[in-house]
């Protein structure tokens, strides 16, 4: 089984490893509507959350949202831009085990918020929906892809 999603084969070969950006720092802005603080994360921050996710655990994307907005003791975490860079750590996870080496980020474990497993993503939703099966989650077909029984954390 591939671990690249056979969209991201038709698309060509995209450098994911260039969209990481180390050089990005987070940044705090206030939000137009409602004044309130937002955190810009970086793609690197992204990954650092989720390589801190235990084998056998996922992490939905608000949470993750809200574990950096406390962090960095903000309102807010900017969903778009923490959607984006969690996007790109599944291409570079996907090239990381295209070229056979150990990925650097168990993205797997990021999930939807209603637990389902994002479809669009370079790295092969059955792939991760197999990795999450062998640590031991419970998964089921909901709405055309893989989801995750309980997304609550322990």
């Amino acid at each position: 089984m591939s671990a690249v999603s056979k969209k991201s084969r038709k698309q060509g070969h995209l450098n994911w490893e260039a969209k990481l950006r180390p050089e990005l720092q987070p940044r705090i802005v206030t939000e137009k509507r409602g004044g309130e603080s937002l955190l810009l994360p970086t793609p690197l921050l992204v990954g650092e959350v989720v390589s801190a996710v235990p084998r056998g655990q996922v992490i939905t994307l608000s949470q993750l949202r809200d574990q950096l907005a406390q962090r960095f003791n903000t309102a807010k975490t900017c969903p778009l831009m923490t959607g984006i860079f969690a996007g790109i750590l599944a291409g570079v996870t996907a090239d990381d085990l295209g070229q056979r080496r150990k990925p650097r980020w168990p993205i797997w474990r990021l999930v939807r918020d209603d637990g389902t497993l994002n479809s669009k993503w370079a790295l092969d939703v059955l792939y991760r929906a197999s990795l999450l099966r062998e640590e031991g989650m419970r998964l089921t077909r909901r709405n055309g892809t893989w989801a995750v029984l309980d997304t609550r954390q322990p």
